[in-house]
């Protein structure tokens, strides 16, 4: 990962091994990296796939606009296309921006409702990360999002990040369910390979 500019700790690198192979929860506390693990996440399917886009969503703006940062401080200068999207973008903005843009960033809103309004469709989008997964029991565009993308991605591979899906294992299968999900890391402040 030569691309990524903050090295990885060993159990980001275990996390990011599991999330190439399957859709993917990642549950880990606030502040120990899940957006690292996006962004190599991110990196890997687009060396694999470079024609096609990934979508990175999140419920709200700021939180939208906190993974467009990230992303841009860990990625080399014009790495990749980076578009964000908002209802403040006109529709026929969006749709020209989907032709060309290859990591978009939006609320599951947003994408849930161009998507209805068949703007544009998900066949070229090889990587769906879903921040505030845990929302998608609730946010019914979450959930719309996944179906459509499962439907319809050529490539399709999901990551679902979460630093509080509930203590309960029904509410982590719900997310499981809703997401296509086949595994989930979850570490804590205590496990053994994050205390360090």
């Amino acid at each position: 990962m030569d691309e990524v500019k903050t090295k990885p700790r060993d159990y980001q690198d275990k996390i990011f091994q599991t999330c190439t192979k399957q859709n993917c929860l990642v549950i880990l506390p606030t502040g120990t990296g899940k957006t690292l693990v996006a962004i190599m996440l991110a990196v890997d399917r687009f060396k694999k796939f470079p024609l096609e886009k990934i979508l990175i969503l999140a419920p709200t703006r700021p939180l939208v606009e906190q993974h467009l940062t990230s992303f841009k401080k860990n990625l080399p200068e014009d790495w990749a296309d980076l578009q964000i999207f908002t209802g403040k973008t006109s529709a026929e903005k969006r749709k020209k921006i989907w032709q060309t843009a290859e990591i978009i960033f939006s609320t599951p809103q947003c994408i849930g409702n161009d998507i209805k309004k068949n703007l544009y469709d998900m066949e070229n989008v090889s990587l769906l990360i879903q921040d505030e997964c845990h929302r998608c029991l609730k946010n019914y565009s979450y959930t719309y999002v996944a179906e459509k993308y499962k439907e319809q991605s050529k490539h399709p591979l999901i990551l679902g990040l979460t630093a509080s899906p509930g203590s309960d294992k029904e509410t982590i299968t719900k997310i499981c369910d809703n997401l296509g999900i086949k595994a989930v890391e979850i570490r804590t402040r205590e496990s053994e390979d994050v205390k360090p």
